[in-house]
């Protein structure tokens, strides 16, 4: 099953109420979302007495519940490195940066998509950290390169560091990956 989900039309009231309650606010709770990011308001965030990381987490747990979430990840457990190890974690965490991500990172369940996204109905956004929207082709061509298919999965942090072999030129700057064997012979 799969289908569209749209933040807009989230019947929220009544998480946002159990929200309130439990963490004693009154205000706006939410300043916005920015995909995948769900940012808190300001006055959230201006106050000392709340924890935020408990106030992250019950609002994702909320989240977690709405028809086509698969989870929720609060961004405070990113920061402390308290989240599980595992591919789909890793992909959320490396998702993440402190200066420009939101407060709870929302991921959509497998063929579920944002309905609206810049005013476009989208069935991929290669953001989410599920295989089949994580999936890049990469191919090379050239003088010497026989035609062949790769099916291990390779990473696009290997193509910098293959060309900059093929090329017999020092590699960029904080280049991460491994050289692709099938690319240069080995």
């Amino acid at each position: 099953m799969g289908g569209y989900v749209n933040p807009e039309h989230w019947a929220t009231q009544p998480a946002a109420d159990r929200i309130r309650a439990r963490f004693g606010l009154s205000g706006p709770l939410i300043a916005g979302y920015d995909h995948p990011y769900l940012t808190l308001s300001d006055e959230v965030h201006r106050r000392d007495d709340i924890d935020l990381v408990a106030l992250e987490t019950a609002i994702a747990e909320e989240l977690s519940t709405f028809e086509g979430i698969a989870f929720a990840v609060p961004s405070s457990r990113i920061r402390i490195g308290a989240l599980p190890d595992n591919a789909l974690m890793r992909a959320v965490a490396n998702n993440y940066n402190p200066d420009r991500s939101g407060d709870i990172y929302l991921v959509t369940s497998p063929g579920w998509f944002i309905n609206d996204f810049d005013g476009l109905s989208v069935t991929v956004t290669h953001g989410s950290p599920w295989r089949y929207d994580t999936h890049v082709p990469i191919a090379f061509a050239g003088f010497g390169l026989a035609p062949q298919r790769v099916s291990r999965r390779v990473h696009t942090v290997d193509v910098a560091l293959t060309l900059s072999v093929v090329a017999d030129t020092r590699p960029p700057d904080g280049a991460a990956g491994e050289v692709l064997g099938e690319v240069i012979g080995h």
